[in-house]
């Protein structure tokens, strides 16, 4: 949603009455300066007529012929600020962000004092993860007109993007303050409870004990509201940092998962989806909703190999694209598959498009990684619904009826993670293609590391560092030196500048020079990372949320890994791939043996030798394995019978 001006600086919605919280610190949005002559009466008569012809045309559905108006107004008057924000807003909503964004920046550069028109630029600056920008300009947004409780809520959002979850809750009490009645606000503020870069182990777990109480005070909440006014808030936030704590997750997931489909239920009365019901034709309709039938990761790990070897005389493929950009891979699965839908829409359009599918079987390959998918898999689309590992925890969702996983890479006693049943897949349960890069050597003296430092590689994002094992890296640093382990710089930069703080802390704390030891570099792209993963030593996987794609590409470049097994699945993969290999000795199950394997494969240049050769050559029976894509349809056969 943005903020349409209607003859004059009125936005859509009215501010709320309460007394404005006080106010953030002053903007650092640089004040626009102002270029346009101003209009002269008659160009400003001249807009003020194509605003009202865009005003009809919108209230219509027409947005072409409404942003053609626009565009005719700005003609008239080009330092129509109206006109520029109303713009940007229609543009914003046909998917042309680029366009959306200058027109933005051109309303609040005409009219500097257009409180609606900063809004407006400040969510699509959070959207496109230019956060501190997004701050500012909410920020200043607030300085002219200190009653708004969505600019509050969308400052909790951008803060909670930055890592930075804190000020996001104070963001969002601040919003709640204006406006009591805001779910929004009061959603995000229990999501928010858990931190993605937490202080200490004693933040960690108070965080989770805030985020369970929250959690049990929304519920509550929810129950207080009118039926059918809920579920526009339900997936606008997740707990999704929650599976980045090596906890059981499965009790809190549950009362979260209960809750999005009680909000849920009321929207699907209302607009009479009609009861799931298969096509029952010659072949098994099959439905696969998400946002990246395109270079992703979940793509690569299983989505792609699942569509490659998916039997069409059998099995009818029905894609759903619900994000807007497309590329290579997107083509490919287009051509693949028996109906591919993409393309700008809301979720309420989303939910019917595929209700009128009339599907056997609706798979959902990563729940909790986007708002759009994590409302949908919260309806009774099919009469069979799947989940997998995309995001690699149970979605809690009572409309979820089955989680996919893989025999290789779950430990025992699995089903008490899931309130799905859980379905195993053979090995590790996917057909994967070698990435195929060609590497790009990296001059690691740039960085000052010399041939005598050891190389060991942290390739994991900030989040998936949790402080109970800073610990272990100290130790590592102590006993391989000369080393360097690398981390790298991801986006938002402050995750990345909040986990280093916190390991400065722990190696100053434990008498351990930091800088000697630990380097942040910049991200890298594929064909860089490649040549500086064949430069490594060892790249260490991250205890409690492993790496499946990073190590992959790891056995793809012929480089040794060293794995924590943890208690879940999202702390396995790595381990389930070394044990495919038949490298158990490396795959630990404690700090000690971790540490203990690092410094095997870097003093032990013999082993460290044959290690990188077995990796080489048992490694390519890893890829392309159809064993997991074939038991994967046959499964659906089965279900969907």
């Amino acid at each position: 949603m943005f903020r349409w001006l209607r003859g004059g600086r009125n936005p859509d919605t009215a501010p709320p009455a309460a007394s404005p919280p006080a106010a953030p610190a002053p903007s650092t949005a640089p004040e626009p300066v102002r270029t346009v002559l101003p209009s002269s009466p008659a160009q400003t008569a001249a807009a003020k007529r194509w605003l009202d012809k865009a005003e009809v045309a919108r209230l219509q559905g027409d947005r072409p012929s409404a942003i053609a108006a626009l565009r005719e107004a700005l003609k008239a008057a080009p330092d129509n600020a109206q006109a520029h924000n109303n713009l940007g807003g229609l543009l914003r909503e046909s998917g042309q962000a680029e366009e959306a964004l200058a027109s933005f920046r051109e309303a609040v550069r005409c009219d500097p004092k257009l409180a609606p028109a900063w809004f407006n630029l400040g969510t699509m600056l959070r959207d496109r993860g230019a956060l501190e920008e997004a701050i500012s300009a909410l920020t200043r947004s607030l300085e002219l007109d200190p009653r708004q409780a969505d600019a509050w809520y969308w400052i909790g959002n951008a803060r909670m993007g930055a890592g930075d979850a804190a000020r996001a809750v104070e963001a969002y009490r601040s919003a709640l303050r204006l406006d009591a009645r805001m779910l929004n606000a009061r959603w995000a503020l229990t999501m928010a409870q858990i931190d993605p870069i937490p202080a200490s182990v004693e933040a960690a777990s108070a965080s989770r004990a805030s985020f369970a109480s929250e959690l049990d005070a929304l519920i509550a909440w929810c129950r207080r509201i009118k039926p059918g006014e809920g579920f526009r808030s339900v997936g606008s936030t997740q707990p999704y940092y929650l599976a980045y704590q090596p906890e059981a997750n499965a009790p809190l997931l549950k009362r979260y998962g209960e809750l999005c489909v009680t909000l849920m239920r009321p929207w699907e009365k209302k607009v009479g989806l009609p009861a799931p019901a298969p096509a029952r034709g010659a072949k098994r309709r099959v439905g696969i909703v998400s946002a990246h039938f395109s270079n992703h990761s979940v793509w690569n790990a299983f989505v792609r190999g699942w569509i490659e070897h998916c039997d069409s005389s059998r099995v009818e493929l029905h894609l759903f694209h619900t994000a807007v950009g497309e590329d290579a891979e997107t083509a490919y699965a287009r051509r693949r598959v028996h109906r591919f839908e993409s393309g700008l829409r809301d979720w309420s359009m989303w939910a019917k498009t595929i209700a009128d599918a009339r599907l056997d079987v609706l798979v959902y390959p990563e729940v909790g990684m986007d708002a759009l998918t994590a409302k949908l898999a919260a309806i009774r689309l099919a009469p069979l619904q799947l989940a997998s590992w995309g995001h690699p925890e149970t979605t809690g969702l009572p409309s979820i009826d089955r989680f996919v996983s893989a025999a290789g890479m779950e430990p025992q006693g699995a089903a008490d993670h899931y309130t799905e049943q859980i379905e195993l897949l053979p090995g590790l349960g996917c057909c994967m293609r070698r990435y195929g890069t060609p590497p790009v050597a990296t001059d690691l003296r740039r960085w000052g590391i010399d041939e005598a430092t050891r190389v060991l590689l942290c390739p994991g994002v900030p989040f998936k560092y949790g402080p109970a094992d800073d610990a272990l890296w100290v130790e590592i640093a102590r006993r391989a030196a000369p080393c360097r382990l690398i981390f790298f710089r991801s986006q938002p930069a402050g995750l990345s500048s909040r986990l280093e703080s916190r390991l400065r802390e722990s190696f100053a704390s434990a008498g351990v020079d930091f800088d000697a030891h630990v380097l942040f570099v910049p991200w890298q792209s594929h064909a860089a990372f490649f040549g500086l993963m064949q430069a490594a030593n060892v790249v260490l996987d991250s205890p409690g949320f492993s790496g499946f794609n990073t190590t992959m590409q790891a056995v793809e470049c012929g480089v040794p890994v060293v794995a924590f097994e943890g208690r879940f699945l999202r702390g396995r993969f790595a381990s389930g791939i070394l044990r495919e290999l038949g490298l158990d000795e490396f795959v630990a199950s404690g700090a000690k043996a971790y540490v203990e394997a690092v410094l095997a494969l870097i003093d032990d240049t013999s082993l460290a030798s044959r290690t990188r050769k077995h990796v080489s050559e048992r490694g390519r029976a890893l890829f392309e394995r159809r064993d997991g894509a074939l038991a994967m349809q046959r499964f659906l056969l089965e279900v969907a019978a």
